[in-house]
């Protein structure tokens, strides 16, 4: 199956000199580059909060942490969501502090994801990419408007997530709104053709 179809732009190609191929990435593939993007941004997030001394750990003691808890159990979903405040059991203490790290974390997925590199560390490490729909490289704006619109996704108990699991091109509700696939690359060979029950 080619994903991607020719509009005079620079597709990937179906096929790499090493003989994997691109398909569209699944659902339990995105959640995997979520959790180490997760714990990435943690220790980012642990590592500033020490500097600054802006930190005391309560490891589920108090509310917060408990509700960013809640919120991981009840959307597993949460492929691509921003923001390590999601699910840090830091308790931060200074709203400068706070909308700094929440920066840096959106930062983190709108740069990376219009790179060259095409996609976080945690994506780069399943072998995943965000394009557009034709492969392509996608620009900052997309990029930022693909971040934004996870708040979207995240409503209805993370349903626009959940979509990965049943759209055509596992596409999540911000992958729609934005225009953007994610894709993972993977070895020919775990390909195979459909044969009919019948066949031999």
């Amino acid at each position: 199956m080619q994903p991607f179809t020719s509009t005079g732009r620079a597709p990937l190609p179906a096929t790499t000199p090493d003989g994997r191929i691109w398909s569209y990435a699944g659902f339990w593939w995105r959640v995997l580059a979520f959790i180490l993007d997760s714990l990435l941004l943690w220790l980012v997030d642990f590592a500033i909060a020490a500097a600054s001394g802006w930190h005391s750990l309560t490891f589920g003691t108090d509310t917060d942490s408990v509700q960013a808890v809640a919120d991981v159990a009840w959307h597993p979903g949460l492929a691509d969501v921003a923001g390590p405040h999601w699910y840090s059991t830091s308790h931060w203490h200074g709203g400068g502090l706070t909308l700094a790290v929440s920066l840096l974390s959106a930062l983190y997925f709108i740069l990376l994801e219009s790179s060259k590199l095409q996609g976080t560390l945690g994506k780069r490490a399943c072998g995943l990419r965000v394009t557009g729909l034709h492969g392509q490289r996608i620009s900052v704006l997309r990029a930022l408007g693909r971040h934004l619109a996870k708040i979207l996704s995240g409503l209805l108990f993370g349903i626009g997530f959940l979509m990965v699991g049943w759209t055509r091109h596992k596409q999540a509700l911000h992958d729609k709104l934005a225009g953007t696939l994610v894709m993972r690359l993977r070895p020919a060979d775990t390909v195979f053709a459909f044969r009919a029950p019948d066949e031999r």
